[in-house]
């Protein structure tokens, strides 16, 4: 029987239709209601022709969608033809004899909209511009389509908001205007980008966002700046330091902080009195430890302050008014040999101290162990404070974090975004971890190039969510004309692999407004300029000048501290700029000779290595040696021994398996399995790893009911 000819599929097929057709007219009904509502109560143009003067009546039926954007096609068509425009227009007001646009003031249509078989009489406030040429040029940047890709992105808030602003979410793949990734990418991506696309990583931000290498620019910051550079405690590279970090343990009875050249997140941080204990040839960052910082309620506490970079060259940085203070969850106690392992004292990483059972929730500004930066300011003053002088010693040193990498940022940059004339190509949001002692001097700890994002708690929605929307509305994306942009581009691969002769192709412009290097080192009259001067001045219309303007009306909740807005501050910071070469700050020192020693042994040690392994594992010189021997050979001997080697081969059998050998070793796995079990070997080292603070997120998914059962404080090695 065909089921296609049956009048129970028919009679399916006729309920599908009609289910359909009754969505589509409640899905057009909703629309038209949606569509009134937005025209009503926004502020936007009106485009529809339901909206007429007073002096026209309501129309008794509304026009169609379609004959509605075919009439504003139709002004479009004049407008851009020159033509006059007789009729109410969004962009005009009531045209009079002489063809000139009403006030802003009197530009206001009024009409009538239908809901529940009602109508109600309202206003829309129309856009008055000049006439344009062109209405698709003439279009507010607000308006255009930008798109966003997160797919590199773990933080689901990032494309939330994107959409909610208006970007587009696509693929990599796609022609993005912003790539947000939590990771720096590679050079290859940076080559790749057009000239109408951002990244929210610069090239090169690594030399201030791992402990080593910001540790290595700030000491040689502090050898040429001693008086200004004293922004961060007393810090070390071992091995290469191993030296003078024993020098001065000798000389000062000091506690000191141990922590990873790369690490994150707390893990491997320790305390200790003595630096003996310490090997010769490990590599970690030593650090004096602060003995007095800054406590509220008993706890200390550090700063997350969120700074964002929208340029390099010029160097341009915003600090966001809001952030985070994270509490350690144990009341503070100077270091001892007794205390020095509770970390849930001495570290204030969220990411430690979530997990001890003393954390503290709260949705109250004045309690819990993460509180907005607003509280602390608030906390400040009732304790008689100047909050706006340590917030300027907070921006001052985190202007000199960043210029301590400045020339390497700048040299990137400008390698990887030659061509780069409309917009600048990066934007980066960093999280600065700043520590307070109690005189109220601000430490820079660390940089952080991809802070989290993530929203665990009420404090973090109020903090991040405005933070990434008001970053997004910041960036530059909106000035470029992603279509302009590859139609230049397009025209000119094609003008040099066709080699059409004609004019030279215009120049791009550099993005600093037309302003060239020498001409502002015969202004400033320095050997070398600074990119403090480098921006335009208003009558400039240049790119720079666009973006500095565009960034000025958008700032949203940021502070812009650099360039300063006062010019003693501007003159300070100049002398930092011409920073002498970074290598011979080390020459002829203790630390280099150091240095180099150990980079020589290391070398020998991995030439060593890889040849015995070469030698061992590949047989590469026995075989070369081999060949050559085979090959002076005769054909018959070699044809000769290719079939001995094949028939040993063919007769090969594995070699005897003993039952009672299987027997035994199955046996003793048994018993290691037992022993394993009933002494809870695993259970003693999840737990001391628990406590150290170094479980991985490996660890809690293979034993999900250790982790648990720490979680809630029971103790699994006495556990039965």
């Amino acid at each position: 029987m065909n089921l296609k000819n049956s009048k129970f599929f028919k009679r399916i097929q006729e309920l599908r239709h009609f289910s359909k057709e009754k969505l589509r007219k409640d899905r057009e009904k909703r629309t038209h209601v949606v569509r009134a509502l937005d025209m009503a109560l926004s502020e936007q143009p009106c485009l529809d022709r339901e909206w007429f003067s007073p002096e026209q009546s309501p129309p008794q039926q509304p026009t169609s969608p379609r004959r509605r954007m075919k009439k504003i096609r139709c002004v479009k068509r004049r407008a851009r033809a020159g033509k006059e425009v007789d009729e109410i227009s969004p962009y005009y007001g009531q045209s009079s004899d002489e063809n000139i646009p009403m006030p802003a003031a009197e530009a206001k249509l009024q009409g009538f909209i239908q809901l529940n078989n009602k109508t109600y009489r309202v206003e829309c406030p129309t856009r008055v511009l000049n006439p344009p040429m062109n209405v698709e040029e003439e279009r507010p940047a607000s308006e255009t389509k930008s798109t966003i890709c997160v797919s590199n992105s773990r933080y689901a808030m990032i494309g939330k908001i994107s959409k909610t602003l208006g970007y587009k979410l696509v693929k990599e793949s796609k022609l993005w205007n912003i790539l947000w990734s939590d990771s720096f990418p590679g050079v290859e991506l940076f080559k790749n980008m057009k000239r109408f696309q951002q990244i929210n990583h610069f090239p090169g931000m690594i030399e201030i966002c791992r402990k080593d290498l910001l540790s290595r620019n700030l000491n040689r910051m502090l050898k040429q700046f001693p008086q200004d550079y004293k922004i961060f405690p007393k810090t070390w590279m071992l091995p290469a330091d191993y030296g003078d970090a024993m020098n001065y343990a000798l000389n000062h009875k000091r506690t000191f902080i141990l922590k990873p050249d790369s690490g994150a997140q707390g893990r491997g941080i320790w305390l200790t009195n003595d630096l003996k204990t310490i090997g010769a040839h490990e590599r970690l960052i030593c650090q004096t430890y602060i003995n007095r910082p800054l406590l509220i309620d008993g706890y200390k506490f550090d700063l997350r302050v969120y700074t964002l970079i929208t340029s390099v060259d010029p160097l341009r940085i915003f600090v966001y008014n809001e952030g985070l203070a994270r509490f350690a969850t144990n009341k503070y106690v100077e270091p001892t040999p007794g205390n020095a392992n509770d970390l849930y004292m001495h570290l204030t990483n969220y990411s430690v101290n979530k997990r001890n059972s003393h954390y503290e929730l709260c949705d109250n500004d004045d309690c819990g162990s993460k509180r907005k930066l607003s509280a602390i300011n608030n906390w400040m003053r009732r304790h008689n404070y100047d909050v706006e002088e340590f917030w300027s010693n907070v921006d001052d040193v985190i202007i000199k974090t960043v210029l301590s990498a400045w020339p390497v940022l700048k040299h990137n940059y400008h390698a990887c975004f030659p061509g780069h004339d409309k917009i600048q190509a990066c934007f980066e949001i960093l999280g600065f971890d700043i520590l307070v002692d109690w005189k109220l001097k601000p430490y820079i700890l660390e940089v952080n190039h991809s802070p989290s994002f993530h929203t665990n708690e009420q404090v973090d929605r109020e903090v991040k969510r405005p933070l990434i929307r008001d970053t997004l509305n910041l960036v530059s994306t909106v000035l470029a004309d992603k279509r302009q942009i590859l139609k230049e581009d397009r025209k000119r691969v094609k003008q040099r692999l066709l080699k059409i002769r004609g004019d030279p192709p215009l120049q791009r412009p550099r993005l600093g407004g037309g302003t060239s290097k020498a001409k502002i080192d015969a202004q400033k009259g320095s050997p070398e300029a600074h990119p403090v001067d480098m921006e335009p001045d208003a009558e400039d219309h240049g790119p720079l000048a666009q973006q500095i303007a565009w960034e000025e009306s958008h700032l949203g909740n940021f502070r812009k501290i650099m360039p300063p807005p006062d010019l003693s501050k501007l003159d300070y910071y100049t002398r930092f700029y011409a920073q002498s070469n970074q290598v011979s700050i080390f020459a002829e020192t203790a630390a280099s000779k150091k240095r180099e020693d150990l980079a020589r042994k290391m070398r020998i040690q991995i030439e060593e290595k890889k040849a015995k392994q070469q030698q061992m594992l590949n047989g590469k010189a026995k075989r070369e040696a081999r060949k050559r021997h085979a090959l002076l050979l005769p054909r018959a001997v070699r044809e000769k021994n290719r079939m001995n080697l094949f028939r040993l081969r063919e007769n090969w059998s594995p070699g005897f398996i003993s039952d009672a050998e299987e027997r035994l070793r199955h046996t003793w796995l048994h018993m290691r399995s037992e022993a394993i079990r009933t002494l809870k070997i695993t259970e003693n080292i999840y737990s001391n790893l628990y406590e150290t603070g170094h479980l991985t997120n490996t660890d809690m998914v293979v034993y999900p009911h250790l982790y648990h059962n720490l979680q809630h404080g029971f103790d699994i090695r006495h556990t039965p």
